[in-house]
């Protein structure tokens, strides 16, 4: 499979502006949004049981943003938006898009390069750079009995003799080898390069001619039989994973080159503008301050929250506890792959059907189970036959179920409204979160709760990870001093 640059996210259609219809002296409500309110009492009674989470400012505020998402989103099935035309399904899946223009920019710039000719495969294959294996291994633990050991290596000799008298060596790797990685492929490790295996199975490997077996050979992690089969057997599969590698340093070449002609400065303030961003992502998006500039344009902060809510939800906890080196990568990779857009917009590459259909289904099918989940899809809300309009019971049945994922967390599968619909919502309906309301609804809490109940695990509060990287995925092959297969 050919190597892609990695875009991770890209910016809304249209950002939010920030709080509207700001409350004055209405500190009792902490939220409005589809002309529902959010009260300090109902969501301080809502957090309140241990049980529910702890009692952290951003925890409640995460809640009132969750709440208004939701009354957004039944408003919106309620007033008979089904959210699938094309502006909406484009922009509430903005980073599958902004990755599949990425796919294309790099099929034109990279891919067409990456040609091999059928003379450059046979000088690659017959080189001193890669070998195309296949192994059969007998698992032999450090720990073991000599006798143990002369047993196993007893049974790699039978299946050794197998194989010379004639036997394929995929069945029989496929059928006795203890590497469950490449036992499924009949012991094909696919193209092994230097330094990527431990030295007695790369010094093995790299003295194989085409088409011959090896001896027994015996590692760390037990014995083995390699097989480096002729290239007409292997010519498609060796050429593809070739290409890979060429694709890759073309990729890496790209990047570097985007990077020094364009000149990312990333400042030095960077790293606590982008902590900030993290813990207030409602007021970073109306921010401007600069976090780096580049030739033809600059990374405020505005446009690096819009990037960081496309990242897994764990980003954000990352971000809050990196050091500023890793900041600096993180702001340098997003402003680099903010310019890769900006490069597929120049050449105006387009979604082809295939890049539509796929998006639009997968829409589809999350949608449906979200409002499904949330008991507030079309059907469901014109099947009730209580009391009062689509849209009020819509507001009911959120509530409901907002109240069974807060209080009671577990006992209902939670769904969260996806960030970039979230955008669309908030610019098409009236909402607003009042900060006042935020603090009051975390003292009254704080009362209801009691000093001596010990904290709860947080609630819906990300666990710190390595966010991704800009540039491309790490390429196919065992780590360094690595076994090869699946014993890593």
């Amino acid at each position: 499979m050919v190597r892609r640059l990695a875009v991770v996210s890209v910016v809304v259609l249209a950002g939010c502006s920030g709080l509207r219809d700001a409350f004055t002296g209405h500190q009792d409500v902490v939220a409005r949004a589809a002309g529902r309110e959010l009260t300090v009492e109902y969501l301080a009674t809502t957090l309140a049981p241990a049980k529910a989470g702890p009692m952290r400012r951003e925890v409640v505020d995460r809640l009132a943003e969750l709440w208004v998402n939701y009354q957004l989103l039944g408003q919106a099935v309620a007033g008979g938006d089904s959210l699938m035309d094309s502006a909406t399904v484009l922009a509430a899946n903005w980073p599958q898009v902004a990755q599949r223009l990425a796919n294309h920019l790099h099929d034109t710039l990279i891919v067409a390069q990456a040609k091999l000719r059928p003379p450059q495969v046979d000088s690659a294959y017959n080189g001193n750079d890669y070998r195309f294996l296949s192994h059969l291994l007998v698992q032999v633990r450090q720990d073991t009995s000599e006798a143990v050991k002369a047993a196993k290596r007893r049974q790699i000799e039978g299946y050794l003799a197998q194989i010379r008298r004639g036997a394929d060596f995929a069945q029989v790797a496929g059928r006795y080898s203890d590497d469950p990685g490449s036992k499924v492929s009949g012991g094909s490790l696919g193209l092994v390069g230097r330094g990527v295996t431990v030295k007695p199975f790369e010094d093995a490997g790299f003295a194989l001619r085409p088409g011959q077996v090896s001896d027994v050979i015996e590692t760390a992690f037990g014995y083995h039989i390699i097989w480096r089969p002729a290239l007409d057997a292997v010519r498609d599969s060796f050429a593809e994973r070739l290409r890979d590698v060429v694709v890759q340093r073309l990729d890496s070449a790209y990047l570097d080159s985007l990077t020094n002609k364009t000149d990312i400065r990333v400042r030095g303030s960077a790293p606590a503008i982008v902590r900030a961003a993290a813990q207030d992502m409602r007021g970073g998006r109306a921010r401007s301050r600069v976090l780096a500039t580049y030739a033809g344009g600059r990374l405020r902060e505005k446009d690096f929250v819009r990037w960081l809510q496309a990242f897994p939800p764990q980003t954000v906890g990352m971000v809050m506890q990196a050091p500023d080196s890793t900041l600096i990568e993180f702001v340098r990779s997003i402003a680099r792959n903010q310019m890769l857009l900006k490069g597929a917009e120049e050449r105006h590459l387009q979604l082809t059907r295939d890049d539509r259909d796929s998006i639009f289904a997968t829409w589809r099918s999350q949608l449906s189970l979200m409002v499904n989940t949330i008991a507030i899809s079309a059907e469901s809300l014109a099947a009730d036959t209580s009391a009062g309009d689509r849209a009020a019971k819509a507001s009911r049945r959120i509530e409901q179920y907002f109240t069974t994922i807060t209080s009671t967390p577990g006992q209902r599968m939670f769904f969260d409204v996806p960030p970039f619909l979230a955008d669309v919502l908030r610019e098409r309906y009236a909402w607003s979160i009042s900060p006042a309301g935020v603090d009051r609804a975390l003292e009254r809490a704080r009362v209801l709760r009691g000093p001596e109940t010990p904290p709860g695990a947080p609630l819906m509060t990300p666990a710190p990870i390595q966010p991704g990287r800009g540039g491309p995925p790490v390429g196919r092959g065992a780590r360094p001093n690595a076994p090869p297969g699946g014993n890593r």
